[in-house]
């Protein structure tokens, strides 16, 4: 009879152990995406020449899960990390820019996005009006549902409560309020309300058309999506699509590419393979202000 007491103790033990590994690995934070290694991962352009001017804001939102109890990790967004890594490696390696003058941020809440955008606010405005910019921001967008005004979302921000989010008027202001070269603004997200998994309100039956954002200064913004669609992932790569086929220009060209010449890939390249890989639709866009018309095309990366 001992024997077997013992047993159902150590049975009950056993049950009880498993019961709180599995309580506790359910409260562990899951951002398990492992990276494929991609062609544009390796063999980035190395070009000697460095621009003491440029600077450049990266952010990669990927893991937003981690930060709110009320989130699954179907929001995800997932490769926005490794979007963000490999895009700094070819603005140092390839573009120029200074390690020192690279604001880098991985799932970036709103008090550390504000603190960025104010540090590179500064920083254009001592160039003195030298100043040539790169953001670049891989992570979900939304949209007021009152009045469709665009956000970018912060990890720690929920899609049901935009009180926290920064307004993408506000990157552009930030980034505009002093005199500058060049703002060459990447957006790999969605305002629709939707997403590389699913959206932060995917329960929404409609999709929201953001509102286009008047824009002011030499400032050039190329956006993944057109309206209501989704900025869509390059599974096959670790990338999302319209990242992948910008980092593809980039090294292609070693950075010696046109405006217009890296518009039109990027447009052909995301349009076409967009729906034999993932069935859907993205058009990416580039927006620029009236000014700038027959002027930004002429621009290049390096």
């Amino acid at each position: 009879m001992r024997t077997i007491y013992l047993l159902i103790l150590m049975c009950i033990s056993m049950q009880v152990v498993s019961q709180v590994t599995t309580s506790k690995s359910e409260k562990v934070p899951i951002n398990m995406v492992k990276y494929k290694k991609s062609a544009v991962d390796e063999n980035i352009p190395i070009v000697a020449d460095t621009f003491v001017n440029r600077y450049a804001l990266i952010i990669g939102n990927e893991d937003y899960s981690s930060f709110q109890n009320s989130t699954h990790t179907e929001i995800n967004v997932i490769y926005a990390k490794n979007d963000a890594k490999i895009f700094k490696e070819y603005c140092i390696k390839t573009l120029g820019i200074p390690v020192m003058n690279v604001i880098y941020i991985e799932d970036g809440t709103a008090g550390i996005i504000t603190q960025g955008l104010n540090k590179l606010n500064k920083l254009i405005k001592l160039a003195n009006g030298a100043a040539e910019v790169f953001f670049y921001y891989a992570g979900h967008g939304l949209p007021d549902e009152n009045t469709k005004e665009p956000y970018l979302i912060p990890v720690d921000v929920n899609g049901t409560d935009l009180s926290a989010a920064i307004k993408m008027s506000t990157v552009y202001d930030k980034l505009t309020e002093f005199p500058s070269q060049r703002i060459t603004v990447f957006l790999d997200a969605c305002f629709s309300g939707d997403g590389r998994n699913q959206g932060l309100l995917a329960a929404r039956a409609v999709k929201i058309k953001p509102k286009e954002n008047l824009l002011n200064g030499n400032l050039v913004v190329f956006s993944a999506v057109n309206g209501e669609q989704s900025a869509l992932p390059y599974k096959e790569q670790g990338h999302g699509l319209f990242t992948y086929f910008l980092l593809k220009k980039i090294q292609e060209t070693k950075g010696s590419v046109s405006y217009d010449d890296l518009s039109k890939y990027i447009e052909k390249e995301v349009g076409v393979n967009s729906v034999l890989i993932n069935n859907k639709e993205q058009t990416p866009q580039v927006l620029y202000r009236p000014a700038l018309e027959s002027i930004w095309e002429t621009w290049k990366l390096r």
